[in-house]
């Protein structure tokens, strides 16, 4: 099963070489951001540069305030925002999965719920770990929340809301063990809600073909279909080689990378059977030694998709873990961005997330022109370290942001630099740039095949999230077939582009 997954996933990227190779790219109203060289031809004096969130100064947003909540909680859940303009988040806490609300993402309210009490008290719990089978908040086989999603392609209103949850069933003897965690199957759990509030189990083991936690998934609207990236372990050869000779290797070393599944209607996967999924992400010998990848959320960002790539430095004297960028245009071919610069990194000396940092399970929230990312941080580190400096039990919620398109930047400063993409069919009539050119100038040449300039701009000497471009020569208006984009650069930063 998992050969021939591999060899389904081998044809898809073949596809996608292929067509990018016959110069097969659009332009059109979705984003092309430069994460990647897939629409560039050619740079140079050019700099590819993460551009890093930022980090909201009133963080963290959320807190363990609560006896129920214990001293950690993490957004290993989501954060949706409704469409009246209400956010909403599922977290994980020490009683299991709870509950808030707030009006603008940053001031949140812990509602007293019909759920789950404790100590006689209304919590704000809406799934309780040590309930017993049968009472309210209880979901057999439930360890720790993926997630929530808001399915609006649903048509039964009572499962609306799906909750994707890890199910682990201990002391195991049967024919779908998991071969990671030996005396255990594991799997992805879905519940089901009318409301986000009250929630019955569907399906313990929706599929096995993930086995832990960080678990993420998006819906793709080009496929039509509901992908999950979730946990495996897999130590490819050229690492063995790389890494073997040191001492912490055999012991330490677990090989976490990410694994991929699909699905029509979020009940229903491919592959399903025990560590089946074949594998997008994982650690190669361009990661400091001892790089696992623990964890990939992705979701359809213009015309790619974007990932926050979860990594785990998991050598024993000093383990952290840090989200960086990823990208692929095919939702199974993924490359690190960049130089894998973190793009949300772990906070230093006093910080709330000192060491361990974890994605949302849900796109970034578009807040104005800004995009948030909500995030977990933490202030003791992950096992296998043991040293002194260790941290003290400590989670909470937080945020970071970018403004809207600005996740990587091509950038040249004043001796000037050049950007030209590959050819392209444009649909539409006028260009837009996100760019920052206040200090410096941007000048756009359509450029056809034989190198025929068929329309240049004037200067362009503006930071904006939108700039429609202006043509001194020609325009787009009369363009037949494919064109490259010209981009000079000087003194200024270009994030992306697109035609209308």
């Amino acid at each position: 099963m998992r050969a021939m997954n591999w060899l389904l996933l081998a044809c898809v990227m073949w596809g996608t070489a292929v067509a990018a190779a016959a110069g097969d790219l659009t332009l059109d109203g979705r984003k092309r951001l430069f994460l990647d060289d897939a629409a560039v031809a050619s740079m140079e004096n050019v700099t590819r540069r993460v551009q890093p969130a930022e980090k909201f100064a009133g963080n963290p947003v959320l807190r363990p305030t609560e006896p129920w909540e214990g001293a950690v909680v993490l957004v290993y859940g989501s954060v949706l925002r409704e469409d009246d303009g209400t956010f909403r988040m599922w977290y994980l806490c020490a009683k299991g999965v709870a509950y808030a609300e707030s009006s603008d993402g940053i001031v949140w309210h812990k509602p007293a719920l019909d759920v789950v009490q404790h100590e006689g008290r209304a919590t704000n719990v809406v799934i309780d770990r040590d309930a017993a089978e049968g009472a309210p908040g209880c979901l057999p086989h439930f360890y720790e929340v993926f997630g929530v999603l808001k399915d609006a392609r649903e048509p039964n209103p009572e499962r609306r809301y799906k909750m994707g949850f890890l199910s682990i069933e201990r002391d195991y003897a049967g024919p779908r063990e998991d071969p990671f965690h030996r005396g255990q199957r594991r799997g992805l759990g879905v519940a089901a809600s009318p409301d986000g509030i009250h929630w019955t189990l569907v399906d313990n083991w929706a599929t096995e073909a993930i086995c832990d936690g960080a678990t993420h998934w998006m819906y793709d609207p080009a496929g039509e279909r509901y992908v999950l990236y979730g946990r495996t372990k897999h130590v490819p050869d050229a690492l063995k080689e790389a890494w073997s000779d040191d001492a912490w290797f055999d012991a330490n070393f677990w090989g976490r990378a990410v694994a991929r599944a699909e699905s029509p209607d979020f009940l229903h996967w491919d592959p399903a059977d025990p560590a089946s999924a074949p594998v997008v992400m994982e650690a190669d010998v361009n990661d400091p030694a001892a790089t696992e990848i623990y964890g990939m959320n992705v979701f359809p960002y213009g015309a790619q998709y974007v990932a926050l790539v979860q990594r785990f430095h998991s050598r024993p004297a000093d383990v952290f873990l840090d989200l960086q960028l990823g990208v692929s245009h095919d939702t199974v071919q993924f490359e690190r961005v960049g130089d894998r610069t973190p793009f949300i990194p772990c906070g230093g000396t006093g910080a709330w997330d000192r060491f361990n940092n974890s994605a949302a399970n849900n796109p970034p929230i578009e807040s104005g022109d800004e995009l948030r990312f909500y995030y977990g941080g933490r202030t003791y580190r992950h096992s296998p370290y043991d040293g002194p400096d260790k941290g003290v039990s400590g989670g909470a919620i937080g945020f970071a942001s970018i403004p809207r398109d600005r996740f990587v930047s091509l950038g040249a400063s004043f001796d000037g630099g050049t950007v030209v993409t590959r050819p392209m069919q444009v649909a539409g009539t006028t260009l837009h740039l996100n760019a920052d050119a206040e200090f410096g100038t941007i000048t756009v040449e359509a450029v056809d095949n034989d190198g025929a300039v068929l329309a240049k701009s004037g200067p362009i000497n503006r930071d904006s999230l939108d700039i429609a471009v202006s043509w001194e020569e020609g325009g787009l208006e009369s363009v037949a077939g494919p064109v490259s984009l010209r981009f000079r650069l000087e003194n200024a930063l270009l994030y992306a582009c697109w035609c209308e």
